[in-house]
């Protein structure tokens, strides 16, 4: 069975100290080259996952060929000793189908149920897709696991609770302005705290973002990246003028917010409503400030009880997760099972493959385009509404012959979708348009 001749290997934060995940890592620029050197080594398609915390190698492999072997090429590459192996989770079949559905729908994460995996799998996926380093099975199986990711997020409901401070601080502030992205947001400080709640706040379409820190270098880098402004530090209370909320997260000895600050600025503020949430240890803000009128403060310890309420919540969750990406094991398994089905659709969305990459050649000829990034993009457009529009017909395939065992649905999709390469063209029409 072809299920059979799927493998992964891999470390994660579970196995590997980041000391040996940082020797294993890939940047975007290494992974096609690596990928087409394994496809010189016998390996006819795989799927590189290269993040802060996991190297994971999925790959369908030539036949009798020890899935071991995945291992051994990953640490030949990255040039490591071979005993390194010993760190490694190889799994195969139906095994490496879980594992690849429980970590794009953040099951297998240092923070349980946490969204960016799922994107960093599309990812993944895509690069190998766009690099021509996947087969059909492979294809399958991540479409499959990216539809499983999302359908347990939606279902399961796992990623509904904060279970960090970062996250519990956005969190409060999303639960108390109705249209955060439209706020004026001001980040006091430029540590990792800062940068993963200003990535919250990019992500909900915010760029009202300021950014205040005694290192303007450090500020500047967390406005570039996420579309803010940096404010010189000695002008941070002018800010408090301005800001909606006030995100305080430095690494100093004693307040930098004080209580006369804020009584002046909420002066000039007419006394308009201030969210400051100080999740900095020791607190940058003064003790007392939050009586002031207008002034709403909450600190590390508030958030700290949303977080733990928010994993126990998810912890809770979980298992109905679990029981989620089960069942969708055992029904993809099924659908293996039928080995027409896979070959079927395998032939079908080659077609479609030939048709988008004809079509796409046309249009960067018609367009003038050479530039690979601006080829990569034009490419990518068209496969996506290429996959976009077969994902109904083929889901639909599947429902029809694994679940309600209709297996003339198969014939009547292969007549629709390939007759025309038999010959008997519907309609007219050529397949280049």
């Amino acid at each position: 069975m072809a299920l059979n001749r799927l493998a992964m290997t891999g470390i994660s934060h579970g196995e590997a100290p980041v000391e040996t995940r940082e020797k294993l890592a890939f940047g975007d620029d290494e992974r096609l080259s690596f990928l087409r050197w394994l496809g010189n080594r016998g390996v006819p398609g795989a799927v590189l996952l290269s993040t802060c915390n996991r190297v994971e190698l999925y790959a369908e492999l030539p036949p009798e060929t020890d899935p071991l072997a995945l291992a051994d090429l990953l640490l030949e590459n990255r040039e490591l000793p071979p005993d390194g192996r010993n760190l490694f989770r190889t799994m195969t079949g139906r095994d490496m189908v879980r594992h690849l559905f429980r970590v794009a729908s953040g099951l297998d994460s240092m923070i349980l149920g946490e969204p960016q995996v799922l994107g960093q799998v599309k990812e993944a996926y895509f690069a190998s897709r766009s690099g021509r380093t996947i087969t059909t099975q492979l294809n399958l199986v991540f479409q499959r696991a990216m539809y499983v990711a999302r359908k347990v997020r939606t279902e399961s409901g796992i990623g509904r609770h904060p279970v960090t401070v970062s996250y519990a601080a956005f969190n409060l502030a999303r639960s108390v302005f109705s249209e955060i992205g439209a706020k004026k947001v001001l980040l006091l400080g430029a540590g990792e705290m800062a940068r993963i709640i200003a990535s919250h706040f990019y992500d909900e379409g915010s760029r009202n973002v300021a950014v205040a820190n005694r290192t303007s270098a450090r500020a500047g880098d967390i406005a570039s990246r996420f579309d803010a402004r940096v404010v010189p530090w000695e002008s941070f209370p002018d800010e408090l003028c301005r800001a909606d909320l006030v995100i305080a997260s430095t690494a100093a000895a004693k307040p930098v917010i004080t209580r006369e600050m804020l009584l002046s600025a909420m002066k000039r503020r007419k006394w308009a409503p201030l969210m400051i949430i100080d999740i900095a240890v020791p607190r940058n803000t003064e003790e007392g400030a939050g009586d002031i009128d207008g002034v709403y403060l909450f600190n590390i310890d508030d958030l700290q009880r949303s977080a733990d309420l928010g994993l126990e919540e998810r912890k809770r969750r979980a298992v109905v997760a679990e029981r989620m990406v089960e069942e969708e094991v055992a029904l993809y398994g099924h659908f293996l099972e039928h080995a027409e089905l896979p070959r079927l659709i395998e032939r079908v969305v080659e077609r479609a493959g030939r048709m988008a990459e004809a079509e796409t050649g046309t249009l960067l000829s018609k367009l003038g385009i050479s530039g690979k990034e601006e080829e990569d993009l034009v490419r990518r457009s068209v496969m996506k509404i290429v996959h976009r529009l077969m994902h109904g017909p083929i889901t639909q395939l599947k429902k029809l012959v694994l679940e309600e065992e209709r297996d003339e649905a198969a014939e009547v999709f292969e007549r629709f979708f390939l007759d025309s390469d038999t010959g008997g063209r519907r309609g007219g029409g050529t397949e280049g348009g």
